[in-house]
């Protein structure tokens, strides 16, 4: 048993490594190609890159793909039907790089391909419904295919998305021993990573069209072929390929809702991709692909641990994966980018007035409350399946009825909970411990109701105590941290941006506090707290919000020094005057801005 294993495994190295040689040594010719015959991408408004390069890339990959597939593939229907939908896919994106097509011509295009390979076989099987499979399998491979042509739109970020998720279609095939689909997984994945090799930012060659429909087409067809079981319940057939898969997924769905909130077409060219807002939010482009690379990998991971679930455990995964998706997008649909006309620009508003609002921006982005309850809705949901699954491990018949019985119920009384205990007037962004607290009523409160209620209609015969301990905890925890997730979103991108003006704050008292938390209030001013300095030995080593206290104030010209530190804010109530000529006589040098906050800080900061 092992000899075979060993075998298949060796293959699909050796493919892989075979995919990832022949890209790399074409990718170089097909840039002096372009270079040398004028097929390049010039800087455009509706486009991110500000630079000259060669595209086509996607050349070398369908060479890298192509002739790998056919050396160490076995033909057979399957595989050959998909290679001729690679090359059919391939030629649409190629005459789309080279004379721009409508985007209904290649929509349709796009079908009559996904429709070619769904007649080989490869299509979501869904046993009960048969006839519905067909037009769900054709609308995956052109959401995919769309989705990773929108993915494209800056360096590095497709070629690295598509050979992560390459990479877990190999996985998934191997655990269900189709070796055929994971060596061709393998091959995505090399071509990928060689083409990478001159993608990865700064970018010496973009793919292209071709590159990416190729891509989408490829992963598309992997993520039903190798990943998948059979089973009545659509949930549990798409919930594995949609994880892995879930970065260019959420990002294409992402920007068509906030395209038509904004009253823009939601098939043309923009820059208000999710890695076009993470980058003008202060990332810098390669900590902006890196972080998309680690969620796709841990959406992958997630994948890995769902194979085989219930129905009832898929619909809790899908609905708590969901829930993180919808807050990091209400947080990424802030950035105003529909003001910007290039990276960089002002965003202030216009004078001018308020752009006109349309249905789906009222219905959308001034319903925030709607929003939080439907958010609290599929966390109380979720949580209370996988409480049932920590107490039980596996949930049987008895336990789905149970759950399926009793979650209306608790749902009513929780949100209705919720709302007595104010838990819908706070605002994110601003969330203190008062907030806190209303969450921890609000969560109490709502399990000691669903116990009472319980009680009530059924006696509590055949229910768990502890399971009602567990979805208590799980709730507050839950519920808390997705209002705690904003802050943590901007303090992170503020600590990691590039962008951020770094300070550093004279006295770590009261004030200093006070001042340190209105700078994260106000995140949009763009500064960064390097640490606190002060004379009192024993705050030294300490942190306040997050900020330690690097020492005295001795330290001010190594601090001013090593952290390139452009402002220096003194936060003390009359501070002596030998401190200020001190602090004048560190910064001047430097060119560094100082001043002193005590009363109005808001106006001063």
């Amino acid at each position: 048993m092992l000899a075979p294993m060993w075998a298949g495994a060796e293959r699909v190295g050796f493919a892989g490594l075979c995919a990832l040689a022949l890209t790399m040594a074409t990718t170089p010719v097909v840039r002096r190609a372009a270079l040398r015959w004028g097929w390049i991408a010039k800087p455009v408004q509706d486009r991110w890159g500000r630079r000259v390069i060669a595209r086509l890339g996607g050349v070398s990959i369908f060479a890298g793909v192509t002739l790998s597939a056919l050396v160490w593939i076995p033909p057979h229907s399957q595989i050959l039907s998909l290679l001729l939908g690679i090359v059919l896919v391939f030629a649409l994106g190629l005459a789309d790089d080279m004379r721009r097509m409508p985007p209904y011509t290649k929509l349709v295009g796009q079908l009559l391909i996904g429709c070619l390979v769904v007649l080989s076989g490869i299509r979501i099987d869904l046993i009960s419904s048969p006839w519905l499979a067909v037009p769900l399998s054709v609308l995956w491979f052109v959401l995919v295919m769309n989705a990773f042509n929108l993915l494209d739109n800056m360096d590095g970020l497709a070629a690295g998305i598509g050979a992560i998720g390459s990479g877990f279609c190999a996985v998934h095939a191997v655990l269900a021993g189709n070796w055929s689909v994971a060596t061709a997984a393998a091959i995505l994945a090399g071509s990928c990573l060689g083409f990478l090799r001159y993608n990865f930012p700064p970018a010496k060659i973009f793919m292209g069209d071709s590159g990416s429909h190729l891509l989408g087409l490829v992963l598309a067809a992997l993520a039903l072929m190798g990943s998948w079981r059979h089973s009545t319940q659509l949930l549990s057939v798409l919930l594995v390929p949609a994880l892995v898969l879930a970065v260019p997924i959420f990002d294409t769905c992402f920007v068509t809702i906030q395209r038509l909130a904004h009253g823009q077409h939601p098939f043309v060219g923009g820059t208000d991709h999710v890695s076009h807002r993470l980058a003008i939010l202060g990332l810098s482009t390669r900590q902006t692909v890196l972080v998309l690379y680690s969620v796709s990998t841990a959406l992958g991971l997630l994948s890995l641990a769902s194979v085989d679930v219930k129905p009832l455990s898929a619909l809790a995964l899908w609905l708590s994966t969901l829930t993180g998706l919808v807050l990091c997008g209400g947080y990424l649909a802030k950035v105003s980018v529909y003001r910007l006309e290039r990276p960089g620009a002002d965003t202030a508003p216009s004078e001018t007035g308020a752009a006109p609002s349309t249905f789906i921006d009222t219905m959308l982005m001034h319903k925030r409350r709607l929003a939080e309850v439907l958010v609290d809705f599929c966390l109380i949901s979720s949580v209370y399946v996988f409480a049932h699954l920590l107490r039980f491990e596996a949930l049987t018949q008895d336990l789905h009825q149970q759950i399926v019985r009793t979650l209306p119920i608790l749902l009513v009384i929780k949100l209705t909970c919720f709302g007595i205990c104010g838990l819908y007037r706070g605002v994110w962004r601003y969330l203190g411990l008062a907030d806190i607290v209303t969450v921890f009523k609000s969560v109490t409160l709502g399990s000691i109701c669903s116990l009472l209620a319980l009680v009530y209609l059924w006696r509590f015969e055949g229910y768990s105590r502890s399971v009602l301990i567990i979805d208590w905890m799980l709730t507050f925890l839950a519920v808390g941290g997705s209002r705690v997730a904003e802050r943590l979103l901007d303090e992170w991108i503020k600590g990691a941006s590039q962008q951020a003006v770094p300070i550093v704050i004279i006295g770590a008292g009261d004030t200093g506090a006070r001042v340190l938390r209105l700078l994260k209030e106000q995140g949009q001013i763009g500064r960064r707290v390097i640490g606190f300095l002060d004379d009192d030995l024993r705050k030294h080593g300490t942190r306040i919000q997050g900020a330690r206290v690097v020492g005295g104030r001795s330290r001010l010209p190594d601090i001013i020094r090593e952290a390139r530190v452009q402002e220096v804010l003194i936060a003390m109530t009359d501070p002596p005057g030998e401190l200020l000529q001190y602090i004048q006589r560190c910064c001047a040098p430097s060119g560094v801005k100082w001043k002193v906050v005590t009363a109005g800080i808001r106006d001063a900061v």
